[in-house]
């Protein structure tokens, strides 16, 4: 009895090649901006057509999703990613706007509530009133 090794790109020439090179496509293609007036987020989706794009917010939850089918003759490749983020307090959710240029770049941008300053300050106790 004899044991051949294979190894796998033989027997899926490019599989493994195509789905890790998903993985890095999508690790290094966002980039996130959260200053003092914005929160702004911007995301490579080049390999996607806008019909395969969906931006959802639920309550401060935002999701990105990208899904793509393409149809070959002997069958059939998928991509496919979801991206969510929980948005802070201090961004305004109902300004929130999307937009995609041509060259493949989703922008999603939102303004900053301008948050009412906190400063110290002595706070009277007063006399209460006495119930009847």
């Amino acid at each position: 009895m004899s044991i051949c090794v294979v190894p796998a790109s033989a027997l899926l020439p490019g599989f493994l090649d195509e789905a890790l090179a998903s993985i890095v496509f999508l690790k290094e293609r966002f980039q996130i901006i959260d200053d003092d007036s914005r929160l702004a987020i911007s995301l490579d989706v080049s390999k996607f057509k806008p019909e395969e794009l969906k931006v959802n917010l639920d309550g401060r939850t935002l999701k990105v999703e990208g899904k793509q089918e393409v149809r070959e003759e002997h069958g059939f490749t998928s991509r496919s990613f979801v991206r969510e983020w929980t948005l802070p307090e201090e961004v305004d959710v109902d300004k929130i706007r999307s937009s995609l240029t041509e060259d493949g770049h989703l922008s999603i941008e939102a303004p900053k509530a301008k948050m009412a300053s906190v400063t110290a300050k002595s706070i009277p106790i007063q006399k209460a009133n006495k119930k009847k």
